[in-house]
């Protein structure tokens, strides 16, 4: 007499052995995964309650590499501002050397004085011309390709360039001290934005950035910012620009009274020495400013160390375990297809 088995049909066996065979190769991939990475597959079901934390800190760490690479920006820029400012200081000097050797009477060498201020205030224009990342350097928050206006280009609503205002109010010469004088009041007023006639203002005639406006400031993360950055209207810059065009714009050789030689010259090497000095001041201030970036990034690099320790506890997985896991996930997965593949070339009719 033939039995029949009152236990699951042969399909359903099938069945159910493939869905375990299926669990056991999900179970292979999440482990392997695990290996590779080093984190677990499903971290926030695996440490629970520790999931806020785990969210905090990987906040704080996105957060930090966000501040981390503006301050890198930001750095970058300072240190082209304080480049350009230290090739601006150099290139006062040979003026300054003409200058105060003969600031007190003419000499032979007196018209050497105007050349070399020429050449120094177009290489302070062009420096103050300098750009990072399509942003002026010396312009504030304005984008003007040039924060100094070029000596001859008149500006395009007045008319008036510089060397034209400067050539009309020298046009007479500097006959006696009283012509210093008067040609000096003017001179004072233009770079104070106070002359009779607006456009020949420094602001209008010859810095071209922004005014009014508050100085840009670098965040350096943890709450903390500070103005930063340089502008061409600075009082540095209109001594800078001030001696120059004092020099550059009359030949000192030309003055025939002693005096009024004397006091021009000395007068604009005076203010000259003054704006160089202006210069490495603020050259001191954006090194200093740098520094405390340097300083801040690298508490932000030490930092992520301690949270990435921390997270590692929280969400990772010791190697030795990954890789035991995935050996016996593989054995069982292994045998299941063995016993899977014997019993499907069973059948009730081999024993009939």
């Amino acid at each position: 007499m033939i039995y029949l088995s009152k236990g699951p049909s042969t399909l359903y066996s099938s069945l159910l052995r493939r869905n375990q065979n299926a669990e056991l190769s999900n179970a292979l991939s999440r482990a392997e995964q695990e290996l590779s990475t080093g984190y677990k597959a499903d971290i926030y079901k695996s440490i629970g309650l520790g999931a806020t934390e785990a969210l905090s800190l990987n906040a704080t760490l996105d957060r930090d590499e966000a501040q981390a690479a503006v301050n890198k920006l930001t750095l970058s820029r300072l240190e082209m501002m304080t480049q350009s400012l230290g090739t601006m200081r150099e290139s006062l000097q040979d003026v300054l050397d003409i200058g105060i050797a003969n600031s007190t009477y003419a000499t032979a060498a007196s018209s050497g004085i105007q050349v070399a201020a020429k050449a120094a205030l177009e290489s302070l224009i062009g420096q103050a011309a300098q750009a990072y990342g399509g942003t002026a350097l010396f312009a504030g928050t304005s984008n003007a390709s040039n924060a100094l206006q070029p000596w001859d280009e008149a500006q395009a609503d007045s008319g008036l360039s510089p060397a034209g205002v400067f050539a009309n109010l020298l046009s007479g010469g500097l006959n006696s001290q009283a012509d210093v004088d008067a040609a000096l009041a003017e001179i004072d007023a233009m770079f104070s934005d106070s002359a009779t006639d607006p456009d020949t203002n420094y602001q209008s005639l010859i810095y071209n950035g922004s005014v009014g406006n508050a100085p840009a400031r670098a965040n350096l993360g943890d709450g903390v910012s500070v103005a930063y950055g340089v502008q061409a209207d600075n009082e540095a810059f209109r001594q800078v620009v001030k001696g120059l065009a004092m020099l550059a714009s009359i030949d000192p050789a030309e003055i025939g009274d002693d005096e009024a030689y004397a006091s021009w010259v000395g007068t604009a090497v005076s203010t000259l020495s003054a704006g160089q000095a202006g210069l490495l001041d603020s050259e001191t201030q954006l090194s200093t400013l740098s520094a405390r970036l340097e300083s801040q990034n690298t508490r932000i690099a030490d930092r992520a160390i301690l949270y990435k320790t921390r997270l590692l506890e929280l969400d990772g997985v010791d190697a030795y375990e990954a890789a035991s896991n995935v050996t016996s996930l593989q054995a069982q997965l292994e045998a299941s297809y063995t016993v899977t593949s014997r019993l499907s070339q069973l059948s009730f009719l081999n024993y009939m």
